[in-house]
C-alpha cells in the first residue's frame, strides 16, 4: 500500500497515525523518533510544547488524475510567488521550492 507523507498541526492528526520524520524541539533536540505511534497523551504533549507542524504518513488513495491536479496547482502557486525577474539567489529559491513541491505532492 502506498503512503505519503503530510505535515500537520499536532491537533489535526490522530492518534495512531505514524511520524514519517523526527521532532525536533526549540533546543534542538529529538522529542519523538521517526516512526513512532502517535498517541493522544503524545499529540496533547506537542502541543503545550508550542510544536506547530509535524510530519506523518498516511495511505494514499488519490488516483494519477488527483495527483496532477495537485501536482499543476502547487506548480501554480510557486509560479505565482515568483513571477518576475529577480536575482540569481532568488531563482535557486524558486527552484529549490519547486522541486520540493513536486516531490510532496506526487
Amino acid at each position: 500500500m502506498k503512503s505519503r507523507i503530510v505535515c500537520l498541526a499536532p491537533g489535526r492528526v490522530a492518534p495512531g497515525m505514524t511520524l514519517a520524520t523526527a521532532v525536533i524541539g526549540r533546543d534542538g533536540n529529538t522529542l519523538l523518533a521517526a516512526g513512532t505511534a502517535l498517541d493522544s497523551e503524545m499529540l496533547e504533549r506537542l502541543i503545550r510544547r508550542g510544536v506547530e507542524t509535524v510530519s506523518v504518513l498516511v495511505v494514499d488513495t488519490r488516483d494519477p488524475e488527483t495527483i496532477a491536479m495537485e501536482l499543476h496547482a502547487a506548480e501554480s502557486r510557486v509560479e505565482t510567488i515568483f513571477r518576475g525577474a529577480g536575482s540569481p539567489a532568488r531563482q535557486a529559491l524558486h527552484a529549490a521550492i519547486l522541486d520540493f513541491r513536486r516531490e510532496h505532492t506526487a
